[in-house]
């Protein structure tokens, strides 16, 4: 049996390496996401993405909360969701299939590039991920009636 320094050794080696592996996905990433935020790149993008909503059973208003759960994951989604909600640009079915959507596809390119980095196949998740989130969301857009928002949502933090 191996003394249990060389087990410790072994255990904090590899930990690291994973850790820099992580990071070096991670940080370019970050870094990237905050310069299409300074450029205001997701605005112009939900405008691109309007006819995909609307073929997931959701309104125009959507796209950019969608859009920027997809990209950055969902704290900032979430943000931009409730903040929709309350200016009035999307109904409540379009809070609940975004919500749909980006339960099962969040953080799209970060989650796909930190599998891919431990080993996993990256297309195969890219691929299961948006194929889910369309049926579903799908579904669940043929399921549920619209119906618009009160003036001010009980279910949002005031």
């Amino acid at each position: 049996m191996p003394p249990i320094t060389d087990i410790i050794y072994v255990g904090l080696r590899g930990s690291a390496l994973n850790i820099l592996r992580i990071a070096s996905i991670v940080l370019p990433f970050m870094v990237v996401m905050q310069v299409i935020k300074e450029l205001n790149l997701l605005d112009r993008l939900s405008g691109v993405m309007a006819p995909l909503v609307r073929s997931l059973g959701m309104t125009k208003g959507a796209a950019l909360p969608l859009l920027a759960g997809l990209v950055f994951g969902l704290s900032y989604g979430a943000g931009l969701i409730i903040q929709s909600a309350r200016d009035g640009s999307m109904t409540r079915k379009d809070v609940f299939l975004v919500n749909v959507f980006l339960a099962i596809c969040h953080s799209l390119f970060e989650d796909t590039l930190l599998f891919a980095a431990i080993g996993a196949n990256g297309l195969l998740i890219l691929g299961v991920r948006l194929t889910l989130a369309v049926l579903i969301t799908h579904l669940f857009s043929r399921l549920r009636q619209d119906e618009p928002l009160p003036a001010s949502p009980s279910y949002l933090p005031q």
